[in-house]
């Protein structure tokens, strides 16, 4: 199959720099006016073609209905309703109705619209003063109606011829679909013996000759590269395309043509993530290198992804292959495509660079945000505050004489250290050097002596009685010796102190 590439020779690439406004008009609200333009006409170009699309599939398929009417049907019988929808629904499928984005889901089925055809007809007649029931006089307004259906059909399809060349000759990103990232399988013979055929009637004078009959002789069509598991995964032959050099196009080209199933928007992304990986170790050139060979593959795919066609066809994507280097990076005489390409990669490979630079900065954050995990003790209550509550070195009472046991043998020496200066700054300061999990057992080991108590100052006596309530329902071990009460009503004070596990935060 012959394919026309002029279209491309039409193409004027250009970017906002290009355009000349009044000194008096902001550039920028000048640009964004136009492109809301250029989106409204499409938007109503496109609303325009599938409004037409659906008119005239609509009336072929009326045309058929009351064609097959006419040429079967008995004269007589056109005049009787039910005769017409007996006929209807033995011969077309009586559910078949008019489908699209812009038509109404509730609209009537063909065979409906048939029906209320000859009835309004009938009714035409009569209110003309005619004999509705004369089958002859019904089949000449139907014959009427049918012409101006022809003649609206032709107008619509002008119309519509005009839309597409127009829409043609814009490429936009609603052109492109998704369609290499498709694991289709095309199992029909039929299909891969029309490639086959396809490739022996190609020119033999290219070299890629070969190459494409061996590619298209197999039962199905070719299928792109997919990884289901791991959208990231980069194929070997992939990687292997990443590290050729940027100068040499000839060899991307042979490299591509012999190895087609790689042109795929998964492995074109999963290769761009390779220049990131590239990017991270600070290594530009082959960054520049490898976003470079996925921007071929990106160019390449977007022209073929116009092609619509759900599975790698050979035959059709080499012909794209051999098109954009003839086109794009071959053609001296039209530089400004290669140009316009560079650019995109030089854009690519700056953006690159930028994201790279940002997720190191992150990954440095977020390294130093979360730090070495310690255990500080620290009160949580404003009112209150730890002390040290040192055991008795010199009692004979067995109960003090076990926490001091417990102290020598349990704790670590610079803690005990620290302890005894009773200054919980010192305390922490050596906790700061212990691990996570052997600060957890010195905190057990506080809990089981008593270690560290609080202290709060309390301004009535009622507080304390509601405090030391507290601590005895929450801590059953909590012990209420000494606590200063302030009472402005009283000039005597009493004192008391109220002994309890230490808060901790992690």
């Amino acid at each position: 199959m012959a394919i026309d590439y002029s279209k491309w020779d039409k193409i004027e690439l250009s970017d906002d720099s290009d355009v000349e406004v009044h000194p008096n008009v902001d550039k920028k609200s000048f640009i964004k006016w136009k492109q809301q333009s250029i989106h409204e006409q499409r938007f109503k170009r496109n609303q325009d073609i599938k409004n037409l699309e659906t008119q005239v599939d609509m009336y072929s398929h009326l045309n058929k209905r009351v064609d097959k009417i006419l040429s079967t049907l008995p004269e007589k019988d056109l005049v009787d309703l039910s005769a017409v929808t007996k006929f209807l629904n033995a011969n077309f499928d009586k559910s078949e109705k008019n489908k699209g984005e812009n038509v109404d889901p509730e609209i009537a089925t063909y065979n409906e619209m048939v029906e209320d055809l000859f009835e309004q007809l009938s009714k035409d007649l009569a209110k003309e003063g005619k004999d509705s029931r004369d089958a002859s006089l019904l089949k000449n307004s139907i014959l009427k109606h049918r012409a101006k259906i022809d003649s609206v059909t032709i107008d619509a399809k002008k119309k519509l011829d005009e839309l597409y060349k127009e829409r043609n000759a814009h490429i936009s990103s609603d052109d492109f679909h998704t369609g290499f990232d498709s694991s289709f399988m095309n199992k029909k013979k039929e299909e891969a013996e029309k490639l086959e055929a396809a490739a022996s009637s190609a020119p033999k004078s290219t070299s890629d000759s070969s190459i494409l009959n061996k590619l298209v002789k197999s039962s199905t069509p070719q299928a792109f590269i997919k990884f289901e598991d791991d959208p990231m995964k980069l194929a070997e032959e992939t990687e292997e395309f990443g590290k050729i050099h940027v100068n040499e196009y000839s060899k991307s080209q042979k490299f591509l043509l012999e190895h087609l199933p790689i042109i795929s928007e998964q492995q074109k992304d999963a290769l761009m993530m390779k220049a990131f990986e590239y990017q991270l170790h600070g290594d530009d050139m082959m960054t520049l290198q490898v976003i470079h060979q996925s921007e071929l593959m990106a160019y390449i795919k977007e022209i073929y992804d116009l092609k619509k066609i759900p599975f790698l066809n050979p035959i059709e994507l080499s012909n794209v292959i051999n098109m954009f280097f003839e086109k794009v990076i071959f053609n001296k005489d039209k530089p400004i495509g290669k140009e316009s390409f560079l650019k995109s990669v030089q854009e690519k490979f700056l953006h690159v660079q930028k994201r790279s630079k940002i997720l190191q900065q992150e990954e440095m954050d977020e390294s130093n945000a979360e730090g070495v995990e310690t255990i500080q003790l620290k009160s949580l209550d404003d009112s209150t505050e730890l002390e040290v509550n040192l055991p008795d070195f010199n009692s004979k009472d067995a109960q003090e004489m076990e926490k001091v046991k417990v102290f020598k043998t349990l704790l670590p020496e610079e803690m005990q250290q620290a302890i005894m200066t009773k200054n919980l700054e010192n305390i922490n300061k050596v906790f700061e050097d212990i691990p996570i999990e052997e600060a957890e057992k010195i905190l057990e080991v506080f809990n089981d002596i008593d270690l560290i108590g609080i202290k709060a100052i309390l301004e009535n006596e009622k507080d304390f009685q509601n405090l030391k309530d507290q601590y005895e329902q929450g801590h059953e071990d909590a012990t209420v010796e000494k606590l200063t009460i302030n009472d402005s009503d009283n000039r005597g004070e009493v004192h008391e102190e109220v002994n309890n596990t230490a808060d901790t935060v992690d």
